[in-house]
């Protein structure tokens, strides 16, 4: 696969001064459009850094591609707001018209032109109990820009026991998306790791796990009746609620 980023990165919050009057570092918002062959797939608004990994992530985990493998070049234009994904294949038309629905931080899917892949049953991995701990304190430690913010999401990847990835992001359908990237940019084994994430855990979060073959998903947060049911259907191993570790490491 091939990346050509002209935009790189930014940093993540700057400096600002409340209506108050108050100092503060805030989140900074960045929009981009992602294409697949040319044709709109998403509308994006998140932190702007790690533009190739979270359209590569993202396609993955919305069902439009099944693999890393199937992505041949991704090219991101100097301010970032167009990220080009060419395929190795066309598109498969969609066998009927979907309506789309917006999700947090105006995330949109535009309308869309392909098929997408059907969800997989996730595979089996044994849960450590100290590599939870080892995740929730992480997380409750905090991430660089969440200090520095206290306004955006994180997601970790965790494989046997290491964490390898710690992204964040306004959103955190954004946030597991980044990490997913990078993890299929570097060619780790998904089906051999953990995805923690710091927001709250619908179905479509619950979703996107099973779609990147992930082995278990993790969060400080609830999930609903629908992503519950939906994980127990997939065989997704589920684990919320996790904001402390419970054991000392």
């Amino acid at each position: 696969m091939q990346i050509y980023d002209a935009f790189g990165s930014r940093p993540g919050c700057g400096p600002a001064r409340l209506p108050d009057g108050t100092p503060a570092v805030l989140a900074c918002e960045h929009a981009a459009s992602i294409l697949v062959n040319g044709q709109p797939a998403f509308r994006v608004v998140c932190t702007p850094a790690l533009l190739p990994q979270m359209a590569l992530g993202r396609l993955l985990t919305e069902g439009w591609i099944a693999s890393a493998g199937e992505a041949d070049r991704i090219s991101v234009c100097a301010d970032g707001s167009r990220i080009e994904v060419e395929l190795t294949h066309p598109l498969a038309a969609p066998r009927a018209a979907v309506q789309e629905v917006a999700s947090s931080t105006d995330n949109l899917p535009l309308a869309r032109p392909a098929e997408l892949h059907p969800p997989r049953p996730s595979p089996s991995l044994a849960l450590e109990p100290e590599w939870v701990d080892t995740l929730t304190a992480a997380m409750s430690a905090g991430l660089p820009l969440y200090q520095a913010t206290r306004s955006v999401h994180s997601c970790l990847i965790m494989r046997r026991g290491q964490i390898l990835y710690q992204c964040e992001d306004i959103g955190r359908h954004n946030a597991l998306d980044k990490a997913v990237g990078c993890a299929l940019l570097d060619g780790v084994p998904l089906a051999e790791c953990i995805l923690y994430t710091s927001g709250r855990v619908p179905e479509d979060m619950v979703r996107k796990a099973i779609r990147a073959g992930a082995g278990a998903l993790v969060s400080k947060s609830m999930p609903t009746l629908s992503s519950l049911d939906l994980a127990g259907k997939y065989g997704l191993q589920l684990l919320c609620a996790r904001k402390h570790p419970r054991s000392v490491s």
